[in-house]
């Protein structure tokens, strides 16, 4: 068969392939996997494929008809289930027969005029064996999905994405890749994970031999850009007396050293490890031929076109893995990380799954053979401690952090201690600049890109807030520590800034409380502020609590209420009320503790504490009858009678609510009346007093709508369904349900549309509605529980019979 072996011959071949990639272009730009997968046949590989359309090493060559048949068959199999825009004719097999008969035919002539004129080439010299690349380390797993794909994308043809697609304006999916980049944290496994690549890459034909320089990126004193050319020169072979001084000159017979491979068949993988700058690496890119060059760094290297790869910590099963396996090649009957699982879960926890913790913490299991995986965690649960455990005499998790931060500037420096201070789990770039200090916004920014360039710091790609691996966190808490004034300064401008903004926030949850309303403009984007931010506010208060700052708690707890109890945060909402209580009691005020007892009253009572509710709220306003605060009576009154309606004392329930209705009319507090309005209506109805509850529900109604009050509208419309109901009125019942429905599903509170549409499930089955809408309505109801996280009223919603009316909703008063 015709070789393809000159010049011309090669031109209608190239010809030939770029017909062949048009075609799986135009059908839809299936991968090799997706071919290979199309071909029933089995003739197609990976390498096959890629020599196909691009040649080997740059030189094409006449394949089989078969191969090329195959290739063609596949391309149309996959348009045909996917997209289907290929038009008739263009998988034509006498098409495609008659165009590679041609070709063969062409390349024949050619070759043969070839020989007639050609004088023999000079052989190609001999060059130098490579040194093999080092092994992958002992003890390598839990990287089966990364290792997948960065070897996709060093392949031949770099038929597969990245891990997060192109970066940096790389080239496209599907085109060769020439440089890729492994990004992460010190210690996240880059190295292991790119030798691992380049072996399994070598084994399975992509490339012939793999080279790995170490740049020392990271170090004291890194591999300059003419260093890097000199080192690599001397791996590929070269005598060092035969390396010029000048950089171009070096980098020049570096590229030549390449062609000359790839003119023997060669295909080389570069690996350029701890890279810390594109200086290091703009001289080793391989340029056009078979070569790639395969890049690890903690920076982002994306400027010289690299395609990213970022890495990220284990999962925790991987975790485990790790663990176990890096104990188990140093003793290999050892079973302790298996036969503690929940001790080998926390190390890998506490070791922020970071592979080079574990690995260390390994090496403690290994030491210490009386040592056990529950004990290893006891000790590491101590933040102060960890970094010191982390380090086994060779290897430490400090000392790799301090060769990252050591590269920062001094203002870089300067926010990453700072960020230590937050107390929470991550930050908003408005809370970063709130706090910091350190100038105008945009100089803020800039820093937190620069962190994250250094993998100091992560940004989420949907939310952009800014967070610190754990590990990464107690290192700058270390270096903070040597700057108290400044931290403290910054944490009182943290708390501040979440004072202000929570309180801005609630005010568009609880009408006619005070703040700023133009802070949010609006419920929606309060509750998306409140959600955002809502760990964060609770681990500011506990550390408000624990540095002494009481006033601060007592601040924003009683604001942070409401958006507890309307997303279920039941359990926080009654530890951070107990907080605030003690605050108070500190503080030696009657009046702010009577407050606090009163919230934590209301936190009991969400919780279904009832008696610590009712004990709390008598407490409380007992203190506000000795000050004769008419005003904090009045919602005291409120809450004992909802927890004396709870507990089945109707009629001492009824009594509290008259006295708060009386002291709410006394004050002119409509919209505090309203609620206690819906309160009174609930009790009425739970003693039987049908119409009279129906009354006080629709006063309370007529006032939410005149205050333009929606959330509580909603309420009253629910629980006026829930009278007409028991009242026989069942078409009104059915229009008020819906319409409260309907309301709570608009203001997004999942629990009370859960609540709504159970009630509305009652109605409908009263009516005489079909089984099969009444069951819709009730699913409905336990998914919208399900998204509130309350599951057991899921569970009940869904098991209920519609016999019997269902309580209302009621509402207590805070302080």
């Amino acid at each position: 068969m015709a070789t393809g072996e000159n010049r011309e011959s090669q031109r209608v071949l190239r010809e030939f392939a770029e017909r062949l990639d048009q075609l799986r272009r135009d059908a839809g730009n299936p991968d090799g996997p997706q071919l290979i997968d199309a071909d029933p046949s089995g003739r197609l590989t990976r390498s096959g494929i890629s020599e196909l359309l691009r040649g080997r090493a740059g030189v094409f060559r006449v394949h089989d008809w078969d191969l090329v048949s195959a290739f063609v068959h596949a391309c149309g199999t996959y348009d045909a289930a996917s997209t289907r825009i290929l038009p008739p004719g263009r998988t034509d097999p006498a098409v495609w027969k008659s165009a590679y008969t041609g070709l063969v035919n062409q390349v024949e002539a050619f070759d043969r005029s070839g020989r007639e004129s050609r004088t023999p080439a000079p052989p190609l010299p001999e060059l130098p064996a490579l040194a093999p690349l080092p092994a992958v380390p002992a003890g390598f797993t839990g990287r089966e999905q990364d290792l997948d794909g960065l070897l996709a994308l060093i392949g031949p043809a770099g038929e597969g994405p990245a891990a997060d697609g192109p970066a940096g304006g790389g080239p496209a999916a599907g085109s060769a890749v020439v440089v890729a980049a492994v990004r992460g944290m010190g210690g996240i496994g880059k190295t292991t994970l790119a030798l691992a690549a380049g072996h399994a890459a070598i084994g399975r034909g992509d490339f012939t031999d793999g080279v790995l320089l170490d740049l020392l990126g990271y170090d004291e004193t890194p591999v300059d850009a003419g260093q890097a050319l000199d080192k690599v020169l001397r791996l590929l072979g070269l005598d060092p007396a035969l390396i010029p001084p000048d950089h171009d000159q070096r980098a020049a017979l570096y590229r030549s050293q390449l062609a000359l491979r790839a003119r023997r068949g060669e295909r080389l993988l570069i690996v350029a490890d701890n890279a810390s700058h594109t200086d290091q690496i703009e001289r080793l890119l391989p340029g056009d031929g078979p070569h790639r060059l395969l890049v690890t760094s903690r920076d982002d290297l994306s400027a010289v076109g690299a395609r990213l790869v970022d890495l990220d910590v284990l999962a925790p099963e991987e975790s485990a893995a790790v663990l176990d396996l890096a104990v188990r090649t140093a003793l290999p009957r050892d079973t302790r990380v298996t036969a503690d699982p929940d001790g080998a879960r926390r190390i890998g926890e506490l070791c922020g799954r970071l592979p080079l913790a574990l690995r260390i913490a390994a090496a403690q299991l290994v030491a210490d053979r009386s040592l056990t995986p529950a004990r290893l965690a006891d000790d590491l649960e101590d933040p102060d401690d960890r970094l010191d455990l982390l380090d086994d005499g060779t290897r430490a998790v400090r000392a790799v952090l301090e060769r990252s931060v050591r590269r920062l500037t001094t203002p870089q420096e300067e926010l990453f201690r700072l960020l230590s201070v937050n107390p929470g789990p991550d930050l908003s770039t408005d809370t970063v600049v709130a706090y910091s200090g350190l100038g105008k916004p945009k100089d803020v920014r800039a820093r937190l890109a620069a962190l994250q360039k250094a993998s100091l710091v992560r940004q989420d790609r949907e939310t952009g807030r800014w967070s610190m691996h754990d590990l990464v966190r107690a290192y700058a808490t270390e270096r903070a520590a040597g700057h108290p004034a400044v931290n403290d300064r910054a944490l009182r401008r943290l708390l501040d800034h979440y004072e202000s903004a929570v309180r801005d926030a609630n005010v568009h949850l609880v009408l006619g409380s005070d703040g700023n309303r133009a802070t949010f403009g609006g419920r929606t984007p309060a509750l998306r502020w409140l959600d955002s931010e809502y760990s964060n506010l609770v681990a500011a208060v506990h550390a408000a609590h624990s540095t002494g700052r009481p006033d601060t708690v007592m601040v924003i707890v009683p604001y942070l209420g409401a958006f507890q109890s309307f997303r279920r945060h039941l359990g926080d909402h009654v530890g951070l009320s107990a907080l605030a209580r003690d605050a108070a009691a500190a503080s030696g005020t009657p009046h702010h503790l009577a407050n606090a007892r009163t919230n934590l009253g209301i936190a009991y009572q969400e919780s279904l504490r009832y008696s610590e509710a009712e004990r709390t709220h008598r407490t409380a306003l007992a203190t506000y009858q000795e000050l004769g605060y008419r005003q904090g009576e009045a919602p005291v009154w409120t809450n004992i009678g909802i927890t004396l309606q709870e507990t089945g004392r109707h009629e001492e329930a009824e009594a509290a609510h008259r006295t708060a209705l009386t002291a709410y009319q006394e004050l002119d507090h409509r919209h505090s009346e309203a609620v206690t309005w819906t309160n009174l209506g609930i009790t009425l109805h739970g003693m039987g007093r049908h119409e009279e509850a129906e009354a006080a529900h629709r006063t309370a109604l007529a006032t939410y709508q005149d205050l333009n009050d929606r959330h509580k509208e909603a309420v009253g419309w629910n629980n006026l369904g829930t009278s007409l109901r028991v009242r026989g009125e069942l078409r009104a019942a059915v229009e008020a349900g819906e319409r409260a429905a309907a309301m709570f599903d608009a203001l997004g509170d999942d629990y009370r549309h859960g609540q709504a549409l159970g009630e509305l499930a009652l109605t409908l089955t009263a009516s005489g509605r079909p089984d099969r809408d009444v069951r819709a309505v009730r699913e409905a109801a336990a998914e919208a529980y399900r998204r509130a996280g309350a599951e057991d009223e899921a569970v009940k919603v869904l098991e209920r019979d519609g016999a019997g009316p269902a309580d209302g909703e009621g509402d207590g008063g805070g302080a």
